[in-house]
């Protein structure tokens, strides 16, 4: 697929540039060269080949594990809230 001088005229309008033909030449040139290394790309053979979320096999070992946390039942936290709407604590603004 090839990206011609219309369809980036047409672009220029829908996202509102004001380009010169030189530069949507030049735009035209470097798109297609993007286009060109995408094809060659698109060819390589990827039968067999197992889907990866990541393109290495690391495993982040260095995480902790998750712990269950001391937590307060929101009933509490309410009755202690000075101010309240419902399930929410009115608090005054803080930062300017």
């Amino acid at each position: 697929m090839k990206i011609n001088f219309e369809v980036l005229k047409s672009l220029e309008e829908d996202v509102m540039l004001d380009l010169s033909d030189q530069e949507l030449n030049e735009v035209l040139k470097v798109e297609n060269q993007i286009l060109s290394k995408f094809e060659k790309v698109l060819k390589i053979n990827t039968d067999g080949v197992e889907q990866m979320h990541y393109c290495f096999e690391i495993k982040n070992t260095y995480l902790r594990d998750d712990e269950n946390s001391r937590t307060i039942p929101k009933e509490k936290v309410l009755s202690n809230a000075p101010e309240k709407d419902d399930d929410y604590i009115i608090m005054n603004k803080v930062v300017v």
